[in-house]
C-alpha cells in the first residue's frame, strides 16, 4: 500500500550538506577555523550560513577573508575534536549551555597544519585535500546567523585527486552533515549529462 507524505510542524529544516572547515583571521591575525556545513556554490559564488554567535562571524565582520577547506570522510575525527570548541575567549551563554569552551589554538586540538594563504589572506589546511579561499562580497544578517556571499579567488585540489588538470571525483570522498549525522559519500550511482570531470 502507497504511504502518504505527511507534514512536519517543526522550526526549520537542516537537511544536510558538506562538512568545511572555515578559517579566518580575528582582529590580532590570530588564525582561527570554524566548523560550517550550510553552503552552496554556483560560479564563482560561494554562499555561507553562520551563526551570529561564532569567533569565525566576528572575524568576518570584522573584515577577513574566508578559506573554506573540504573535508573528506577521514578528518572526521578531527571535526569532533572542534565540535564543542569556540575561538571566543567570551563564550556567550547559550554556548555554555551547549557545554563550548573557549580554545586559541583548534589546529594543535585538532592535529591540523597550516599553510600560507595564496589568493586569500587566511590559512589553508593541509590535511583538506580541496581548499577555496574567498573575500567577501556581502553580510545579510538573519535573526541568530549571517548569509555571507563570497567570490571564490583561488582554487587549490590535492595532486593525488587530479588528473588532466581535473577532479577525479571517484577518487573524493567528502564528508557529510546529514540531518546532524556524518555520513560518507558511497559508490557512484550515476553521470549529470553536463558532468565534466573524469
Amino acid at each position: 500500500m502507497h504511504k502518504m507524505h505527511k507534514e512536519l510542524n517543526r522550526q526549520g529544516f537542516y537537511y544536510g550538506f558538506p562538512v568545511l572547515l572555515a578559517t579566518t583571521k580575528d582582529k590580532n591575525a590570530n588564525d582561527d577555523i570554524t566548523v560550517l556545513s550550510s553552503s552552496w556554490t554556483l560560479g564563482n559564488t560561494v554562499v555561507l550560513g553562520i551563526g551570529i554567535e561564532n569567533q569565525g562571524f566576528k572575524n568576518i565582520k570584522n573584515g577577513s577573508d574566508i578559506t573554506l577547506n573540504l573535508c573528506d570522510e577521514s578528518l572526521l575525527e578531527a571535526v569532533q575534536k572542534m565540535e564543542k570548541l569556540t575561538g571566543d575567549s567570551e563564550v556567550p551563554e547559550e554556548k555554555k549551555n551547549l557545554g563550548y569552551t573557549y580554545e586559541h589554538d583548534k589546529f594543535k586540538v585538532a592535529n591540523l597544519n597550516k599553510e600560507p594563504g595564496i589568493k586569500a589572506k587566511t590559512v589553508r589546511i593541509k590535511e583538506c585535500k580541496i581548499q577555496i579561499e574567498t573575500v567577501v562580497e556581502k553580510i545579510e544578517l538573519k535573526e541568530w546567523f549571517s548569509i555571507v556571499t563570497c567570490k571564490i579567488t583561488g582554487i587549490f585540489v590535492d595532486e593525488n585527486l587530479l588528473k588532466d588538470k581535473k577532479i577525479d571525483t571517484q577518487k573524493w570522498h567528502p564528508l557529510i552533515y546529514k540531518f546532524k549525522e556524518y555520513v560518507g559519500t558511497c559508490e557512484r550511482l550515476g553521470l549529470n549529462f553536463g558532468f565534466k570531470e573524469i
